[in-house]
């Protein structure tokens, strides 16, 4: 029987989380997890799909894997397995393949052991999605710790193919979120990062219905000796009640990630997305002027279907000249099963490897401009708990996500320690420079 258990993951947050937990469970009946690649007794592969390039990466781990050691189980779950089993069954050496509805059942394939006549593939229908019962409260090493609340997503974006891999959207209620919360912040975590598919559809599937912002007033009320991040919501749901709870807000950080995805309305419209760049501008505008200090960043999608020189043009002046402090820029993905990979007008790969090395280098700019305008500020900066490689220094975020290396910190540091004040004096190539001030 295996006994040491070794899970690799791409992908999202909401994969992490899930790993986090399997790991957590595993542990809980007595398996010895190890980093990957091992040498294990056993393999998790949890995989991600949401571009070709994850989907290859997804099979180089199971090859990785099966280097480490031959005559492991090797089992793969997550969305590559979910939305393309019999693909994952080809990889020589695959044991199992389980969708994402079946990750609950890991332990059971572990301990069937190594197939001998050929893979198994146990997937289930992707309308029922990750079950939100998969928890996990241990198993990190930092300070900061992600809390899924929500799975699942209801848009039909024409180039996502996560929506058959997750299924609809489903939210975590929110009395079982504030236990939960609890838990975390006696375990001695300092930030808590609200996680999900498609965040800002919290609560709508719920009875009473609810929402994300509903939540936020509620960890506002209780005042937790930790801090709270928003990972992304799309910009049709930074509504005025949102801005207004970040604007007075003493625990939730000053940090919103948006998925822009694109600053032309035609391609936008292709897109299925439900906002115009206007819009963005609007929203963008108004959290800028409300709360002190945001951070404001954006996904972009380049070589969309249909994207000309006009079009990509629009989307880099339109990020170009809003105050957005950085980008996470990626090429368009053709996913089988969507409507955008049927669509005729095709980008040439060349070009879309340009126009995100434009973006690349607009993203570097942003990040530099944002960094430079909090020289000389003083930020409460939260430790990561391991200490920079190159210079030793320890490392930190602040509230509005500008990582820092600290100066002659050289005391020992416990995550008991919470926040630190740091004078923020000059701008490197990964972020900030500050001196500890308490």
């Amino acid at each position: 029987m295996a006994n040491k258990v070794s899970i690799t993951t791409l992908g999202c947050r909401s994969n992490q989380y899930d790993s986090t937990a399997l790991g957590q469970m595993l542990r809980e009946e007595r398996f010895e997890t190890v980093p990957f690649p091992g040498p294990a007794d056993a393999y998790v592969i949890n995989t991600c799909t949401v571009t070709a390039k994850t989907d290859s990466q997804s099979r180089q781990q199971i090859r990785r894997a099966l280097r480490a050691n031959p005559d492991a189980v090797i089992i793969v779950t997550g969305c590559y397995a979910q939305v393309y089993p019999d693909e994952v069954a080809g990889v020589k050496g695959v044991d199992y393949v389980l969708g994402n509805p079946e990750k609950t059942r890991i332990i059971e394939y572990i301990r069937k052991g190594r197939r001998k006549e050929g893979p198994e593939k146990v997937v289930g229908p992707f309308e029922v999605g990750t079950p939100l019962s998969l928890r996990a409260s241990n198993g990190y090493d930092r300070t900061r710790v992600n809390l899924k609340l929500q799975d699942g997503c209801n848009r039909r974006c024409t180039f996502c193919i996560v929506p058959l891999a997750r299924g609809s959207s489903k939210s975590l209620p929110t009395i079982e979120v504030l236990k939960e919360i609890e838990v975390l912040v006696n375990k001695g975590f300092k930030e808590i990062v609200f996680t999900g598919i498609h965040l800002g559809a919290y609560g709508v599937d719920l009875t009473p219905r609810t929402s994300l912002t509903h939540l936020l007033k509620e960890v506002e009320k209780r005042s937790y000796p930790c801090r709270f991040r928003i990972s992304s919501i799309d910009p049709d749901e930074v509504t005025d009640e949102v801005i207004e709870v970040l604007k007075g807000a003493r625990t939730v950080c000053n940090h919103l990630h948006l998925p822009l995805q694109s600053g032309d309305n035609l391609i936008l419209k292709r897109m299925r997305r439900p906002y115009t760049r206007e819009f963005f501008t609007e929203r963008v505008e108004r959290l800028i002027k409300n709360i002190p200090g945001v951070s404001i960043g954006a996904d972009v999608i380049a070589g969309f279907p249909g994207e000309g020189p006009g079009e990509f043009e629009n989307t880099f002046s339109l990020i170009r000249d809003l105050p957005v402090s950085y980008l996470h820029v990626f090429p368009y993905s053709k996913r089988r099963g969507t409507p955008a990979a049927e669509y005729p007008d095709q980008v040439k790969s060349k070009t879309v490897k340009m126009r995100c090395n434009r973006l690349k280098g607009l993203d570097g700019l942003k990040r530099e401009d944002f960094y430079r305008s909090f020289m000389g500020c003083t930020s409460q900066v939260l430790i990561e708990g391991k200490r920079d490689r190159e210079t030793g220094m320890l490392k930190g975020r602040t509230r509005n996500y500008i990582p820092v290396l600290i100066e002659d910190a050289q005391a020992s540091y416990s995550r008991a320690s919470g926040e630190l004040e740091v004078r923020l004096t000059d701008f490197s190539s990964s972020g900030m420079v500050g001196h500890l001030l308490s």
